[in-house]
């Protein structure tokens, strides 16, 4: 009974998270972003694509020769290891441009209300 209660209740949260992303998507006002949600899941699929890749040219090198084979199964976890280098630093710049902006919208609110409320000291002599 509990394999029973626990695969619905991860159904349940998994649906959530869809129906939360969905929402997020055919948001037309655009004022909640999408992308901090989906950057773990499209950070573990480059991770994914980059390990079969790494993996099909490791051993499609010995079709070559063995020379060749050797070569590549010795570059392709140094290339696999620098793509995971650039693909972390992408997504950290992509959610600190996310966070930057988290931060500055209070501030742009606080300044948009002051000059409403005193319109005069905007104006420059």
């Amino acid at each position: 009974m509990n394999a029973e209660q626990s695969s619905g209740s991860v159904l349940s949260s998994l649906w959530q998270q869809i129906r939360a992303v969905l929402d997020l998507v055919l948001d037309l006002s655009f004022k909640r972003f999408v992308t901090p949600r989906l950057v773990r899941m499209l950070y573990v699929l480059s991770l994914l694509a980059a390990s079969f890749y790494a993996l099909s040219y490791m051993f499609s090198g010995f079709q070559n020769g063995t020379f060749t084979g050797i070569f590549q199964m010795v570059t392709a976890p140094v290339a696999f290891l620098l793509y995971l280098i650039v693909a972390r630093v992408a997504v950290e710049l992509i959610l600190a441009i996310f966070r930057i902006a988290d931060h500055l919208a209070p501030m742009s609110e606080e300044a948009a209300a002051k000059s409403v409320q005193n319109p005069s000291a905007n104006q420059a002599p």
